[in-house]
């Protein structure tokens, strides 16, 4: 559950923001709350999806009881929880961005609605790369296809917890994102009239920042499926 420090960050930055924004508005501090919770809820995602994962290897283990080498189905559960570790990234980006909402509503309440919408579009990217972790785990966990290869087992569960490792590559791009998506926020707050120009913009940067978290994608696949060690 390492990745509980992302979630923990980006919400502790944006209640933070929010304690500012009522201090410098007590009249919209309803508006200013609930703008903070919406943020801050989404910010949980990678810590529910790793406790998710967490879960289902204590209590469901699908690897328990697959034919094969332990030390390979070991090295396997190590990975699946390794790679949820990128979550973190998204966390704490999705944090900032919604403190910067926060604090847009604070300083202009009547843009509510557009710093929002933004909002909510820039965590949705952010989160990417928690969701591609994601998928890594679960492919370690139940399409698993290390089990039944033939050859040196150390090399075998090594290519696992490597496939894993790999992942946590999309900390970086997460952060990045939500740091993008929190200027957007920043921005659409002050010029509401430019929000579909800010939102493109938005998008572009987030997609170059994605880069590393596609090739730590490309990587582990290669470790999983077209091993040049095996």
């Amino acid at each position: 559950m390492l990745t509980g420090i992302g979630p923990g960050i980006g919400q502790g930055y944006a209640a933070g923001k929010g304690a500012e924004a009522v201090g410098s508005n007590p009249k919209e501090s309803k508006n200013i709350t609930s703008t903070m919770l919406l943020g801050a809820a989404i910010a949980e995602t990678s810590g529910i999806l790793a406790l998710v994962v967490s879960l289902i290897l204590i209590f469901a283990n699908p690897l328990i009881g697959l034919q094969g080498a332990m030390v390979v189905i070991g090295s396997s559960a190590i990975g699946a929880g390794v790679a949820v570790v990128a979550g973190m990234g998204p966390a704490i980006g999705q944090g900032y961005a919604a403190g910067k909402a926060t604090e847009a509503v604070g300083i202009n309440p009547k843009n509510r609605r557009n710093v929002t919408v933004v909002m909510l579009v820039g965590q949705a990217v952010a989160q990417t790369t928690g969701i591609l972790a994601l998928v890594i785990a679960l492919i370690l966990m139940y399409g698993n296809p290390f089990t039944g290869l033939e050859g040196a087992f150390i090399i075998i569960g090594a290519s696992a917890i490597g496939a894993g490792i790999s992942m946590i590559g999309g900390i970086g791009p997460g952060i990045g994102q939500g740091y993008t998506a929190g200027k957007a926020v920043e921005a659409t707050g002050i010029r509401p009239d430019q929000q579909s120009s800010i939102t493109k913009v938005m998008f572009l940067g987030q997609a170059v920042a994605q880069t590393t978290g596609i090739y730590a994608l490309i990587v582990s696949l290669i470790l999983m499926y077209s091993n040049p060690f095996i």
